[in-house]
Order: C-alpha cells, then sequence, then structure tokens
C-alpha cells in the first residue's frame, strides 16, 4: 500500500509502533488518513511537521470544509482531524485551543436505516454458510463475540479450543461435545476490545454449529489440541488464524447469498437486541447483559461483574439467567413445539391406560367452548377427566396395560 512508504520516516514510524501497541488495526486507519492528508496537501511528513501549527489548522479546516461540499458525513472529517492531531503532539506540535467544527459529526449515514436481524432472517443467513462460517456467525449472534475476537487484524491470535472450558473431543469416534449447554466461552484480554478478560456463554444452537465445523476438521485428520484456532484457514498449510477481515469477508458473502445487506458486526448487534428484549420481559438483569457484551458496565456491574474470578454462585445465576434467554436468540423454535406436543402425547396415553378416549374428551370440550382447544387446553381437559374418574373409581375401565403401570408405580406427568 501506498501509505506503508510513510513508514520510512522514523517519525512517523514511531507514532506508527506507539498507536500498534493499543490497536493495529488503529494504527493502520490513522497512518493512510495521514498519507491521505499528505497527498491532498501535496507535502510529506517531513513538510507537514515544518509548518507552523496556524497553517496546520488552516489546513484541516479547508480539508473538513471540502468534504462538508461534496457531501461527506461530519465523521469523516473528525476522524481524519482526530488521526492528524493524533501524531501533531506526538512529534511535540500542539494547536492550542483552536476547536473546529462539524456538520452532525453523530450521524451514520451508511448506518441509518440498519436494523438487527429477526431470528427468521438469522435463520436464512445461517442456511447459506459454509460450516466454517456458520459456526463463525453463530460465535456472534448467539454469543456475542465481535468478529475481531474469533482472530485479531493479523492473524496472530483468536479464539482457540482452550478457551472453551467444557469442551470434549473424542479422536476416536471423531465427535465434539460439550459437558455444560449453554457452554463457557472465555474472552482472553488480548482478544477483549475493552482490555479485561470475560466469558460468554454460547447457546444450544451455538453449540450444535461449532460442534459440526469442528467435527468436520477432525474427519479431514486435523490434529485439534488446546491452541488450535477455532475459526482455521480453509488452507490447512497455514497454521495461524484467520484475519479479523477474512471472517468479516465470509459471513458478508453468507448474508448476500441470503438476500441481506448486513454488516458481518449487525449479528453481534443482534446478540445485543435479542438480549435487551429478554431483558424488557424479566428474563436477565442489565449487568448481566452488558458483562456478555463484553463491555465495562456502569459502577455495579465494575465492581459486581468484572472480577478475574467470580464466585461459583454468581457464574451459576448468570448461566440460569442466560438459559432464560436462550428461546430468544435461538432461530430454530421447533424444540418448544415439540416438548408441548411431546407432553400432550404422554397425557394422551395416560389417558388410554385408564380407559379415555382422548379424542372424545377434546371434542366434547371443543362442543362446549364452541372452538378448536390449543395444546394446553387440551392437555387440561384430559387431567380433568382422569381426575374425576379418580374420585369415583367405579367408573373407570382398567385395562391390562393400567394395572402394570399402577403395579410399577410410575409418576404421572406433570
Amino acid at each position: 500500500m501506498a501509505h506503508k512508504r510513510l513508514l520510512k520516516d522514523l517519525r512517523v514510524k514511531r507514532w506508527y509502533d506507539d498507536l500498534s501497541r493499543g490497536s493495529q488495526m488503529t494504527a493502520q486507519v490513522y497512518l493512510r488518513r495521514l498519507g491521505l492528508f499528505c497527498r491532498k496537501w501535496r507535502t510529506t511528513p517531513v513538510g507537514l511537521l515544518s509548518k507552523q501549527p496556524q497553517e496546520i489548522h488552516e489546513n484541516l479546516i479547508d480539508t473538513v470544509t471540502e468534504l462538508d461540499a461534496n457531501g461527506y458525513a461530519g465523521s469523516y472529517g473528525q476522524a481524519i482531524v482526530k488521526a492528524m492531531k493524533s501524531g501533531l503532539p506526538f512529534n511535540n506540535i500542539t494547536l492550542g485551543e483552536r476547536k473546529i467544527k462539524f456538520t452532525d459529526p453523530d450521524d451514520t449515514p451508511t448506518l441509518r436505516q440498519e436494523k438487527a436481524p429477526e431470528p427468521n432472517e438469522l435463520r436464512k443467513a445461517f442456511e447459506h454458510a459454509s460450516t466454517r462460517t456458520k459456526a463463525a456467525m453463530a460465535l456472534c449472534a448467539l454469543c456475542g463475540l465481535r468478529p475481531g475476537a474469533l482472530g485479531n487484524h493479523n492473524g496472530t491470535d483468536g479464539l482457540q479450543i482452550r478457551d472453551f472450558p467444557e469442551i470434549k473431543i473424542d479422536r476416536s469416534t471423531k465427535t465434539v461435545t460439550f459437558s455444560t449447554v449453554p457452554t463457557l466461552v472465555i474472552v482472553r484480554r488480548k482478544l477483549s476490545k475493552a482490555g479485561h478478560q470475560y466469558f460468554g456463554l454460547l447457546a444450544e444452537e451455538g453449540c450444535r454449529y461449532v460442534s459440526e465445523e469442528l467435527e468436520r476438521r477432525l474427519r479431514l485428520g486435523q490434529d485439534l489440541g488446546p491452541n488450535s484456532p477455532v475459526i482455521a484457514h480453509f488452507n490447512r498449510e497455514k497454521k495461524r488464524h484467520v484475519t479479523t477481515k477474512a471472517i468479516s469477508a465470509s459471513i458478508r458473502e453468507a448474508v448476500r447469498r441470503a438476500g441481506f445487506k448486513w454488516r458481518p458486526y449487525v449479528l453481534r448487534v443482534y446478540f445485543d437486541t435479542q438480549l435487551l428484549l429478554a431483558q424488557s420481559h424479566g428474563k436477565i438483569t442489565h449487568p448481566y447483559r452488558v458483562f456478555f457484551m463484553g463491555r465495562t458496565g456502569d459502577i455495579e456491574s465494575r465492581y459486581a461483574t468484572n472480577k478475574g474470578v467470580l464466585p461459583v454462585s454468581l457464574v451459576e445465576d448468570m448461566h440460569q439467567a442466560f438459559m432464560r434467554c436462550e428461546p430468544y436468540l435461538c432461530t430454530v423454535q421447533e424444540k418448544t413445539v415439540d416438548k408441548k406436543e411431546m407432553l400432550l402425547e404422554m397425557w394422551r396415553e395416560q389417558a388410554r391406560l385408564y380407559g379415555i378416549d382422548p379424542l372424545k374428551v377434546k371434542i366434547e370440550k371443543q362442543r362446549e367452548l364452541r372452538r378448536e382447544l390449543g395444546q394446553g387446553e387440551e392437555k387440561e381437559a384430559i387431567r380433568s377427566e382422569i381426575a374425576r374418574l379418580a374420585i369415583h373409581p367405579q367408573k373407570m375401565r382398567p385395562t391390562h396395560q393400567k394395572t402394570e403401570l399402577l403395579q410399577r408405580r410410575n409418576p404421572r406427568p406433570t
């Protein structure tokens, strides 16, 4: 890249290296903005630093004015000024109290119409993703991780197998399971944008997608050790992690194939939005939601949840709260419907053991109410009929199966 040539200047390189220790991505963005500014004013970093503060300030004002006239958002001009003001004090140049005004700097036109996906829309995006991309999407949408936590900017670090303390890998059967679901995901300090270690919880649907990806790699003969990346290169020769840019590109491709125009980061917005909805329904507290998002949080969460080691009782309570939020996060709701149908079928079978025709009970109740019965109402009608016969045992018509049932003293369904 053209702006990389600026690093030949020792003063620029010192500034760049200092920024990189905080964030390599920020350092590259600022370096690119410095290059654009110098090219616009036909100068070099050396020539820029030789100017008087007043002249530099005037150049910045003229740059913002031109961007504003060309329809650029105020935030764009503000970003260029911020980058320049970062490098000037580093070289003992200060603009003093000179301030520059920006037109609506908080406006983000490209994100103005952006909204969080609905569960059915996210389900469609999952269906258009590869196994690897689906796992990456699940970690963002169903655990709230940033794409940068899966693989950093230059691919030197990222989420690893050891960051899943509850994972179980059986190499003989090539299967991957989790001892606890939702499962714990550790986000190390180096992967956390806020600079502190925290943990997230991956919903059951996400655990399934991650298992499928790791099992795929096991079948390909890969040896998954504690330091193996969770999201790995398709090219097995590359041992390093996938970069943030590559992960985002694969997610963006799957989203486009599904017919949407979301940014990859919108998956994290989905996680936050669904937890906010769960919070409004009393399923989770605000400090827990802030913690799962990896944010520093308010004073209460700072002193209660942002510790290196949390009490076991607190972790268990957070786990229970997250379990209550799973229906809001997961995109597949058939499981809930199956449970209700299974429970209803258990009551139907119980009724048959007592000689009761569950269909007849349903029809009679529908005639009484003059409408169709829901699953819960049908279950209550059958249970009431069984209770009525229990009060009047002479009306019961025991069957052979019922006699065996009573002898075994199996508990009745609840």
